[in-house]
């Protein structure tokens, strides 16, 4: 079973570390009928872990800041996609502490570049490990970072403080540098990526010809 630690003032914070992330674009907030979300209380069995899974890093001891007005938490992880991905489903570790409130995911290419970014609204306040399965997925950096920020200003929906678990257990699917993001030296952000790698456009072509050449034979 998964111990929860709650640390405050015991943990450096990290908030400044992501200052060149901070003027992404706040955008693509999700009707619900294009996601689902699921809450599991924490430190009940990880059920995680499905073959698809390209980061994952919910295995270890956690830990929080406490709640947060906006920013709530990033890191960088390194997937095993071998390409750039569709994201169809992320787990993470935190919530909001408002029904209703509404936090966005934001992502990075390693080079700090924005990516693409989704938003939902939370169908209860608390902290839980979540599964939100995305119907119309973004695409998301082969490696890359992730940030967290909620809607404590009310844009969206109620004002909601957030909050980002952090974790004190190297990935166990992809990897992480400990040093960026999270709270750097001693813990990562608890998260998982599952998604469908984007072919390159060269491996497009080449399956087109095969399947040209597969037609030829057949007749």
């Amino acid at each position: 079973m998964t111990k929860t630690i709650i640390f405050v003032a015991g943990l450096a914070v990290a908030s400044s570390a992501s200052a060149d992330l901070t003027n992404a674009p706040i955008s693509n907030l999700l009707d619900p009928s294009m996601y689902s979300i699921n809450a599991q209380e924490i430190g009940s069995p990880d059920l995680g872990g499905i073959a698809a899974v390209h980061y994952s890093n919910m295995g270890g001891a956690f830990a929080t800041f406490g709640p947060q007005a906006g920013f709530s938490g990033f890191d960088d992880y390194q997937s095993t996609a071998g390409a750039d991905m569709t994201l169809t489903e992320m787990r993470f570790v935190g919530g909001v502490d408002t029904t209703g409130g509404v936090a966005f995911f934001q992502f990075f290419d390693a080079a700090s570049s924005f990516v693409s970014s989704f938003g939902i609204a939370f169908p209860q306040a608390g902290n839980f490990i979540w599964t939100i399965t995305i119907g119309s997925a973004p695409t998301v950096a082969e490696n890359g970072l992730i940030q967290m920020i909620g809607d404590d200003l009310g844009a969206f929906g109620p004002a909601t403080l957030s909050e980002f678990f952090l974790i004190d257990s190297a990935p166990t699917v992809g990897g992480s540098d400990i040093n960026v993001g999270g709270n750097p030296g001693t813990h990562n952000q608890a998260f998982e990526l599952t998604g469908d790698p984007i072919p390159a456009p060269a491996s497009v072509a080449l399956l087109g010809l095969g399947g040209l050449a597969a037609v030829r034979r057949r007749r």
